[in-house]
């Protein structure tokens, strides 16, 4: 008796294993399995749909990437972190020690290659298409975000215009790639090939 459970629950583990890595969505053959979903939900706190939409946009993301050809060297990495140094009154050894002790750094490492990718791709699927803020767009900004723009926290003193036009313009621009790309990719998602089998 004990020997048929033994074999039962070991066929029951197997069958579950079997279903766990069955595949659930082909996005132009490319597969993603039940544990891929499973695994997206847990990790990002986020629903079914939310995750297989995630999972989806990511499979084209890479596709678009792939088409293009898109990479960062260590050099573009490097001089985007010397930037980043800059912007933070830092020299770049010091900027590394402070990222360093705040989190891992092959982590950050990463996020800014994926950070440089992103802007290449922004670029190549966008020139011409993205309309550039301009003095008009940055003031309304500016006077609809004013506590954005406060000197200390609890001040009511604000930053003028022109001292944070520079950082207005990324705002919005930043905005608007965003916007973008998410039109970019629902596009994508409809000219797709994608076949729901679970």
């Amino acid at each position: 008796m004990i020997k048929k459970f033994l074999i039962l629950l070991s066929f029951s583990i197997f069958l579950n294993a079997g279903l766990n890595n069955a595949i659930a969505i082909i996005v132009n053959e490319k597969a993603i399995t039940l544990y891929d979903i499973d695994e997206t939900m847990n990790r990002d706190k986020l629903s079914h749909n939310q995750a297989v939409v995630t999972l989806i946009d990511k499979v084209l993301y890479e596709e678009e990437i792939k088409k293009f050809s898109l990479d960062a060297s260590k050099y573009e990495i490097n001089e985007y972190l010397n930037k980043l140094a800059l912007s933070n009154g830092m020299e770049l050894k010091d900027f590394k020690k402070a990222v360093k002790k705040q989190q891992n750094y092959t982590q950050f490492w990463n996020q800014i290659k994926k950070r440089i990718i992103n802007q290449k791709l922004i670029t190549k699927i966008a020139t011409g298409q993205l309309k550039i803020a301009n003095q008009e767009d940055m003031k309304l900004y500016y006077e609809n975000n004013i506590q954005q723009f406060k000197i200390k926290k609890n001040s009511i003193e604000v930053y003028q215009f022109n001292q944070v036009k520079n950082k207005i313009f990324n705002i919005i621009m930043a905005q608007r790639e965003k916007k973008f790309l998410k039109e970019y990719f629902e596009t994508l998602k409809i000219t797709a090939d994608i076949t729901v089998l679970r």
